[in-house]
């Protein structure tokens, strides 16, 4: 099959706007990139990873709501309508990229991502692949009394969007995401900042990283998402897509037959196993 099937109309923004624009873009529409727009072409592509890195590691002192979008925009990865999904699964593998572009960039058909490849191997590939040929048992947690500011400093230290949290008995009870410090960001570090609903200043970013500010005083398990979706390792590689794609999450946590956490399986070794089909 190509990927003419996968493609979906993506939401874009313009290049003359801001980050801050590109943050309330993502959130009120639930998504996860935006496509970049001038003069009619199609000439980047801003993802949530990018802006949250860019978020908590950049050192400047201007308001987000002044630095244009150029700042963390990425080139995109075009491919032509009759490639094959098993070789945009290798060129996404390969690139360590999350989505692709058909067409070019006067003319975009569209984009799919690893959601999309996900959920392709749930309705075609049933009783190929088992969960333990590609999990990854490597994984980067926390304890759920951990601050933010500890917690966004491991996520940048580790080049990761999400994080498992702990607890005392070491047992995996919840996950944050970037996504959640956006929304942290929102409502903790609104507070004495003039700014509007959906704006961020540079106050937000050091009141995160700071140990006196919010971020050295909230705690991950105050605002860890706590809805935990796991699957056994012996279990059907296509069953574990579905779950993740009708849960609506990048991943789910893996136990061994003891019940042990054994790591987890994401869209990223989905479209690796995609990748590797015959």
């Amino acid at each position: 099959m190509t990927v003419q099937n996968l493609i979906q109309k993506p939401i874009s923004i313009l290049r003359s706007s801001t980050i801050s624009d590109v943050i309330r873009k993502i959130l009120e529409n639930n998504i996860s990139r935006l496509i970049v727009k001038d003069s009619g072409k199609s000439v980047g592509i801003v993802t949530e990873k990018d802006i949250g890195f860019f978020l908590f590691k950049e050192n400047t002192t201007q308001s987000l709501d002044k630095i244009p979008l150029d700042k963390i925009m990425k080139p995109i990865k075009y491919i032509d309508i009759t490639e094959s999904v098993k070789n945009c699964a290798k060129i996404m593998t390969d690139k360590k990229i999350s989505s692709l572009a058909v067409g070019n960039d006067q003319d975009l058909k569209g984009i799919f991502t690893k959601t999309d490849l996900t959920n392709y191997f749930a309705n075609n590939f049933a009783g190929k692949k088992k969960v333990a040929d590609f999990m990854t048992h490597e994984y980067i947690s926390t304890h759920y009394s951990a601050t933010l500011s500890h917690v966004m400093k491991k996520m940048l230290e580790n080049q990761v969007s999400r994080i498992i949290i702990k607890n005392q008995d070491n047992q995996p009870v919840g996950i944050i995401s970037l996504r959640d410090f956006f929304r942290v960001s929102l409502d903790l570090g609104s507070e004495g900042d003039d700014v509007g609903a959906y704006a961020f200043s540079d106050n937000m970013r050091k009141g995160f990283l700071s140990e006196s500010g919010f971020g050295g005083t909230t705690l991950a398990r105050d605002v860890m998402s706590k809805e935990l979706i796991s699957i056994k390792f012996d279990q059907d590689l296509a069953t574990a897509s579905k779950i993740i794609i009708e849960n609506g999450v990048n991943g789910l946590y893996v136990f061994d037959d003891g019940d042990g956490l054994d790591g987890i399986i994401s869209k990223t070794d989905i479209t690796r196993a995609l990748a590797s089909l015959d």
